[in-house]
């Protein structure tokens, strides 16, 4: 893990000073399990965003094809000169090799350029799919670029964190990852499990030897016999330290239906709980800004829920949490300025049920949008990293697993305000899917408007289509696909948000007749 700041001055999100020593990055790359059998498959997704954002006019792409043990079983190179939509289909690349039985291995997509790209992650979304369900996640893990690469990613090692997990005779979680090119001669793995009680279960197990990009998918209850009974039949979370080296062990986690086969997975995100050095803290620049917040869609009405998760996996601290909630034009409903008190070295594992919220102050959930959340922190010390778990789900429906989408607050940067707009992208799925769009800020008297042009792409050709929209301060706009939209389309594409404004922020969501729910948030 390298440095809040750090992190910062990697993404140059804010102006910052380029440095005379810094290495361009010519190669982005990311590396994914997939799977086929009778129930589901797997694909990539991507837009060719580069020429857009980054005005390189071609990228050349190399796809790997490998086993479970790390063989590889096909190597493919592309070309692409276009923005558009573009998928890569576990299907068809196994056709490609004659394979027709069930699959486990890995995909790396390699992206290489003579321009800049800024990022070695490109933004690339894995999919799980079957008849009626589906599950989505950015890019996870990548193998580094180099040593100066790893050394800097590496600069501290923390375990890895923040997702839910079951266990009962219906649902089962799991962890996944592909090896790096250095073999693992025992993998071993330190866990902590917190229960919804906030009891803690501890231990250790080994993975034994790991070869070069080996896919490793673990069940999580097959190495911790008592996980079933500690867990009790409620979800709780989990923490892995492991031994794993040469690539960023960003982990593809999750669980799996038996009853309803069908997979929801996110990725995991540091444990920082022993990150208590002075770069594991945002400096407090001004009061104009609240500490860190975050906007958070709300999904109430009928068997809907939306649960917003907090894991103990932050900098030692205690803050307070405010939650503001509005309407779909940005006027607040209701205010809970005190809602809770947090404090790390209760290490709490604690779900805010938005449902149960509106239920108790008697408010109506059609008119309820979305939320504001708002952290206060009780002293100067600001984690820089505060990591949610967002679940939305169907209640009494054949799917019992909500998304859990992976997300961090937004530290109150002054900085931000000199940015002239933002620019975001995100997947959009012909069948099912709904777009959340929201202008919000960590800034304490916010006022700003934001003018919002939309630009769609499509897989069959450079054609696009645009919508322009406007926000108000603390507004949401709902995106749904209309039958034009839909025609122009065809099948699954992507949209662009592009704005005058640089705090809008956003998630996308496939709901399924099932009750199954995909979803993550923006690039």
């Amino acid at each position: 893990m390298k440095s809040f700041y750090d992190h910062l001055r990697t993404r140059l999100e804010f102006g910052e000073q380029v440095s005379d020593t810094r290495k361009p990055i010519l190669r982005s790359s990311g590396i994914f399990p997939v799977i086929k059998n009778k129930n589901f498959s797997s694909r990539i997704l991507f837009m060719g965003y580069w020429l857009l954002k980054r005005n390189i006019p071609e990228v050349g792409i190399i796809i790997t094809l490998r086993s479970d043990i790390g063989k590889i079983l096909l190597r493919k190179l592309q070309t692409i000169h276009s923005s558009k939509a573009f998928s890569i289909e576990l299907d068809s690349l196994l056709s490609e090799i004659n394979v027709t039985s069930d699959f486990l291995g890995s995909l790396e997509i390699e992206f290489n350029t003579t321009r800049d790209m800024v990022f070695p992650y490109p933004a690339l979304v894995l999919e799980y799919f079957g008849n009626d369900f589906s599950t989505c996640v950015h890019t996870i893990e990548r193998i580094y670029n180099d040593f100066e690469d790893l050394n800097e990613n590496e600069q501290f090692k923390v375990p890895e964190s923040g997702f839910d997990i079951h266990c009962n005779d219906d649902l089962n979680s799991f962890f996944a990852f592909v090896n790096g090119p250095l073999k693992n001669q025992d993998g071993i793995v330190e866990y902590t499990v917190t229960n919804s009680k906030s009891k803690k279960l501890t231990g250790l197990f080994h993975l034994n030897s790991i070869h070069p990009y080996e896919t490793k998918f673990i069940k999580i209850h097959e190495h911790i016999p008592e996980l079933k009974s500690f867990l009790d039949d409620y979800s709780g979370s989990i923490s892995l330290s492991h031994n794993f080296e040469g690539f960023y062990p960003r982990l593809l986690v999750g669980n799996m239906q038996n009853s309803f086969p069908s997979v929801s997975f996110t990725h995991s995100y540091y444990d920082c709980t022993s990150c208590n050095s002075e770069s594991d803290f945002w400096s407090r620049i001004n009061d104009d800004f609240y500490d860190s917040s975050v906007y958070v869609p709300l999904f109430l009405t009928d068997d809907f829920f939306t649960n917003l998760v907090i894991y103990p996996n932050f900098s030692p601290s205690d803050f307070c949490i405010q939650i503001d909630l509005y309407n779909k034009a940005g006027e607040k409903i209701h205010g809970l300025n005190n809602f809770m008190t947090i404090k790390s070295q209760e290490s709490k594992l604690i779900k805010i049920d938005f449902k149960k919220i509106i239920d108790d102050l008697n408010l109506d959930k059609n008119l309820v949008s979305s939320a504001h959340i708002i952290t206060k922190f009780l002293s100067s010390k600001i984690p820089s990293r505060i990591k949610f778990g967002l679940n939305v789900g169907i209640e009494k429906s054949k799917s019992k697993l909500p998304c859990n989408i992976c997300f961090n607050a937004k530290v109150g940067n002054p900085s931000i305000d000199s940015k002239p707009g933002s620019f975001h992208w995100t997947p959009v799925f012909v069948q099912n899917s709904v777009i959340t769009i929201s202008n919000f800020s960590p800034k304490k008297n916010y006022e700003k408007n934001a003018t919002i042009e939309l630009n769609f792409y499509r897989k069959e050709d450079s054609a696009t289509i645009s919508k322009k929209i406007q926000l108000k301060p603390f507004s949401e706009f709902r995106l749904t696909l209309d039958n034009d939209l839909k025609n122009f389309l065809k099948e699954d594409g992507w949209v662009t948000i592009k704005s005058d404004n640089p705090y809008i922020q956003g998630f996308y969501f496939v709901f399924h007749s099932s009750g199954s729910v995909a979803g993550d948030h923006f690039f």
